[in-house]
């Protein structure tokens, strides 16, 4: 992902939310179990599905950009997968004690948008500025180029917790886990931390959601937002899988986009106290 220009007297990089449209569906995945206790080799089984709905099944999705990261930080692709209709489906074997990272990252995607004619009728092409600028027609005007990523991201350890794949690389837009994922436990704070190209991301709008949405009428959702140093704390209430999501738009480089948008889905698990 590109660099973000720096506002003039800025320190720091400020966002807010995007339009739900602007990311598409959000992508998440949910392993079968976070934690194992087990000292030998073990198979979890893991969902994925573009959905609005919290851990509910609505569009299969690819995985072909599904990274594995083992407890010692290498990296391994993953290997087939099944693509249903309304889920993908992996299974991964945990042979190594640690904590291993799963994440997937989607390609950036171009939307340019623009106005044209007396009724200033609204229009898209699914291109980045420099293609854009061949192909949009000599009325068109308000024209705002999006880049456009989804990254989706879970931790699942075996024994006790590992360090490694918690390492933040200070490229394009990370969480840094000041607690770690495999600590999360009811009733007590935990702590994450956000950024882009290293920098903190300050005033994002961050919500935790419990799982069983579809079986209470109310989605007992905690809203978040980043402080000065990028972070959010919260104390999750309910123990089993939650979702945090981060919808953000914040400036792009001005080379290939004006806006970047990444819809940011985190599973993680809270332990009974």
């Amino acid at each position: 992902m590109k660099a973000v220009k720096k506002m003039a007297g800025a320190a720091a990089i400020t966002l807010a939310l995007a339009s739900a449209g602007a990311v598409a569906h959000p992508l998440w995945m949910l392993p079968s179990e976070f934690n194992l206790s087990t000292d030998e080799g073990h198979w979890i089984t893991v969902d994925a599905t573009a959905s609005h709905g919290v851990f509910s099944f609505d569009k299969p999705v690819s995985l072909n950009n599904v990274t594995i990261y083992l407890p010692s930080g290498e990296r391994q692709r993953m290997g087939s997968y099944y693509k249903g209709q309304r889920r993908s489906v992996f299974d991964l074997q945990l042979n190594d004690l640690g904590t291993y990272k799963v994440e997937l990252r989607t390609p950036e995607r171009y939307m340019t948008r623009y106005v044209v004619g007396g009724r200033d009728t609204q229009r898209r092409i699914m291109a980045n500025k420099q293609q854009a600028a061949t192909q949009l027609p000599d009325d068109a005007r308000d024209v705002v180029t999006m880049a456009m990523q989804n990254v989706s991201v879970f931790y699942v350890s075996q024994k006790a917790p590992t360090q490694e794949v918690l390492a933040v690389t200070g490229q394009g837009f990370e969480m840094d886990a000041i607690t770690h994922p495999s600590d999360i436990v009811v009733g007590e704070s935990a702590t994450f931390r956000f950024t882009f190209n290293g920098e903190p991301l300050v005033d994002a709008p961050v919500e935790v959601v419990p799982h069983g949405t579809a079986y209470r009428s109310s989605r007992q959702q905690i809203d978040l937002v980043t402080d000065a140093e990028g972070r959010v704390s919260f104390a999750p209430e309910m123990a089993g899988p939650h979702l945090l999501s981060a919808n953000v738009r914040f400036e792009g480089d001005g080379v290939l986009a004006d806006e970047v948008g990444v819809n940011f889905l985190f599973s993680f698990e809270a332990i009974p106290e």
